[in-house]
């Protein structure tokens, strides 16, 4: 086996919110802990392997291979902080039609080069540049590029969108590359505003679709190209059922293998509307059809008012009809705070309807999730950076969480999770108590003791109306079959 020698990463500069639950005996459970290494990808190697796509501080970037506990097996270096460069961003691993994987990434500080790794079965990387760059005219540079996305497709072919800042206006470009890494076809569109999820075409076509931003309109619209990028068609406002929807600052798409519906994971703000209250910024979660018209949509936890990176990397992973989702709670950069939530884990079934929810808190330490992946075993990963809130150690980790933990309270406690939250915390007119629990209600005590609300919990968010409470501590409390499920203090300024 070997060891990878770890430096010092640089300081992640996040602030979290503040989100109370019961405080849990059992921590769940890590692998492959680190000071230095943060997993942005994860794939099946092998039966009982994983292979992740990582950086390490001071070092560069890694493809590393474990076993389901965490043990390194193998791992290559693949860029070296030593090298010149000054932009670099890569995709996530893709399945190649010979059963292998590859990935994809760009890299600066000049025009933008575009290259593809590809690992072999004895894991050996063998990195290909494609000689025609990406099509940016000369005079834009790194600064003002971001958003590359890549789609390979059977023929060896390659679909690469990117965009970039041309005066107060956005260029969306497309390229199509042939095995040669030679440009074949080529597409682009001044937008206001664009961002980039290169997704495959529905099943059974050829092509490609693109998600960006609708210029017309606050919502977004998808694009469908055929092999030759002529656009063949465009669905506008995709977000058709979600009424004053602001536009997420970042979101993750996937297509699900089976069904080819399409999941995504974002952050997002509604103003008022229809004597709904602003959503300052939440998770969001949707469902759409392979044509793209969305079918259901849940928020998730509440993220305070700044947005967040909700889908940094990969948030969502299927296991036969059940989708998994990662997000943050309660976090945004900059800063620091005592007490936060950190991040929690959503499976669902395949009408978007919640199969169980688990929370993580930590008052000692801030975790950030990046990507999630689901084991044969129903079992899931969950990439996270994090650091010690007083020391600033850094304390980076993947966490496995079992398939029980979402079968129950007590499954749910002995792996170190929580089933409800309580947010925002501190708040001000409205307490809302998020959870997937079903026959419970939810009781509110001033310090005293004395109970002063109860409630039965119908919804998987329950609002409270709570101005005409006095400012101050509370206790809340989730109660099922007679017996406290969760409980937390609630902060009213």
């Amino acid at each position: 086996m070997k060891n990878l020698k770890f430096y010092t990463l640089l300081a992640l500069l996040l602030i979290f919110g503040n989100l109370s639950t019961q405080a849990q005996v059992t921590e769940p459970v890590e692998i492959l802990p680190s000071p230095t290494l943060i997993v942005y990808h994860m794939d099946q190697w092998s039966d009982n392997q994983i292979i992740l796509n990582a950086v390490e501080s001071g070092v560069g970037l890694y493809a590393v291979i474990i076993d389901e506990e965490g043990n390194i097996i193998d791992y290559e270096l693949w860029h070296s902080y030593t090298n010149t460069c000054y932009f670099l961003t890569e995709s996530k691993f893709f399945r190649m039609s010979d059963g292998g994987l590859c990935f994809y990434y760009v890299k600066g500080p000049d025009h933008p080069t575009v290259y593809k790794v590809s690992i072999s079965e004895d894991f050996e990387l063998t990195t290909f540049e494609f000689p025609d760059a990406f099509p940016f005219p000369e005079e834009i540079t790194h600064d003002d590029w971001w958003n590359f996305a890549w789609l390979p497709n059977d023929d060896g072919s390659t679909f690469v969108s990117g965009v970039y800042i041309e005066g107060t206006h956005c260029v969306q470009m497309m390229v199509r590359y042939n095995e040669a890494g030679e440009i074949t076809h080529q597409w682009s569109e001044i937008t206001s505003r664009a961002t980039t999820s290169l997704l495959p075409p529905e099943s059974g076509a050829s092509g490609c679709r693109l998600v960006m931003e609708d210029p017309d309109e606050v919502n977004s619209e998808c694009v469908v190209f055929d092999n030759s990028l002529n656009v063949v068609d465009t669905k506008r406002s995709i977000y058709n059922q979600a009424v004053g929807i602001y536009r997420p600052h970042y979101e993750y798409f996937a297509v699900h293998p089976e069904t080819d519906k399409v999941y995504l994971i974002s952050d997002v703000s509604f103003p008022a509307f229809n004597g709904n209250p602003q959503i300052r910024s939440d998770i969001y979660m949707s469902q759409f059809n392979p044509d793209f018209t969305q079918t259901k949509f849940k928020l998730g936890p509440y993220t305070l008012d700044e947005y967040d990176q909700i889908a940094l990397c990969e948030a969502i992973d299927f296991q036969g009809e059940n989708i998994y989702m990662c997000g943050y709670m309660n976090t945004m950069f900059g800063g620091n705070a005592p007490d936060t939530d950190n991040f929690y884990v959503a499976m669902l079934d395949g009408n978007l309807n919640i199969v169980g929810e688990i929370y993580y808190h930590n008052e000692e330490r801030m975790v950030v999730p990046y990507s999630i992946h689901v084991l044969e075993s129903g079992d899931c990963l969950v990439s996270t950076a994090g650091k010690d809130r007083k020391t600033g150690e850094m304390q980076h980790a993947i966490f496995r969480v079992p398939k029980e933990t979402f079968d129950g309270i007590e499954e749910a406690h002995d792996a170190g999770f929580a089933m409800a939250v309580a947010y925002p915390n501190p708040g001000k007119d409205v307490l809302n108590i998020r959870t997937g629990l079903q026959n419970a209600h939810v009781e509110i005590y001033d310090l005293s003791g004395k109970l002063i609300y109860n409630q039965e919990i119908t919804e998987n968010i329950t609002s409270i109306n709570t101005t005409d409470w006095s400012d101050g501590v509370y206790i809340w409390k989730i109660i099922v079959d007679g017996k406290i499920a969760e409980s937390g203090k609630w902060i009213k300024e």
